[in-house]
């Protein structure tokens, strides 16, 4: 899977408010581009069906805010901390999460594509009918986050935990989860969304029981 760099201005206007500044921009109906946004703290702001372009967000704190239907391009995230916010419905391409914390992020009915993780929490967050399209997971902490009824494409993960996930009517024919720890995950019955999925024999004992198959040891 090849992932793209985000395109990124040599030199973005650096900002100090970007509440005001997003602000400014959704009145005017406008995309906002080729800015940097450092250690900014927001606290359940509304930031609906913003656009944001070749941008980049160090050490921001957004809790419990609400970006539904935003749409990210060529966008990075660094150190950030999103936990609680929600992007429903919203639209990423190109876009990096370096060392973030997403507790409990709501990316649900979103569209994902060309996008990396790395080193970032995303304990409980919803991906539900979410579409995913060229995904990196880089040493992530996916435990207790929903997938239900996701459609995935070209998803890459190492050294990430996947602990207790809904995948309920998502397929993952082909993901790979030979590097990851995979525990408890909550299917179907039989489990017809591990098809195709690509497992390592110490999983594929764990996850035997999921078709009725009994395994006894003399």
């Amino acid at each position: 899977m090849t992932i793209a760099n985000p395109k990124q201005l040599k030199r973005p206007l650096i900002i100090n408010d970007f509440s005001t500044v997003a602000h400014e921009y959704l009145s005017e109906d406008s995309p906002l581009s080729g800015i940097a946004c450092f250690e900014e703290t927001l606290e359940k702001e509304d930031f609906r069906h913003l656009e944001v372009r070749m941008s980049s967000f160090e050490k921001c704190a957004f809790s419990g805010c609400h970006f539904e239907k935003a749409s990210f391009t060529d966008v990075i995230f660094r150190f950030c901390d999103l936990s609680n916010s929600s992007f429903r419905d919203a639209y990423f391409e190109r876009c990096r999460f370096i060392s973030c914390k997403c507790i409990g992020v709501d990316m649900s009915e979103s569209r994902i594509k060309n996008v990396v993780f790395r080193e970032t929490n995303l304990r409980y967050a919803s991906f539900d009918k979410t579409g995913v399209t060229d995904l990196f997971f880089d040493r992530i902490d996916f435990s207790d986050a929903s997938v239900i009824e996701a459609s995935i494409k070209n998803f890459t993960a190492i050294e990430s935990k996947f602990i207790r996930n809904n995948f309920f009517k998502t397929p993952l024919s082909s993901v790979d989860f030979t590097r990851n720890e995979l525990v408890s995950p909550i299917v179907s019955m039989p489990p017809s969304e591990l098809k195709g999925a690509i497992l390592n024999p110490f999983q594929a004992a764990d996850l035997i029981g999921l078709w009725g198959i009994i395994v006894k040891n003399d």
